[in-house]
């Protein structure tokens, strides 16, 4: 597994991306397994609850694994499912007014 602790693990992604599908490689990008700092950073800004903190941050684990199935699924790198999902819930959080 690739885990992508900081920015930028594979240098191209459209290139590597699927090159570590090849090889039988699981990529997790920065921005899916780091997304508790972003999530306790959100909540320290709004009035700081802890256990909604957490609570949130556990469901990275069950967030990476759908991304991994749609990229099993769909055969796209899991770089390219991840942006996908982020985009649609951009989206999603644009379309219930909850964006800025």
């Amino acid at each position: 597994m690739i885990a992508g602790a900081a920015n930028n693990q594979l240098a191209d992604e459209s290139v590597h991306g699927p090159a570590v599908i090849e090889k039988g490689i699981l990529y997790a990008p920065d921005f899916l397994i780091n997304a508790g700092g972003i999530i306790n950073c959100a909540w320290e800004r709004n009035g700081y609850d802890r256990s909604a903190a957490m609570a949130q941050t556990q469901d990275i684990y069950n967030t990476a694994l759908r991304i991994f199935k749609a990229s099993a699924d769909g055969n796209i790198p899991t770089y390219l499912a991840a942006n996908q999902a982020a985009e649609q819930r951009v989206r999603s959080m644009h379309q219930a007014g909850l964006s800025h």
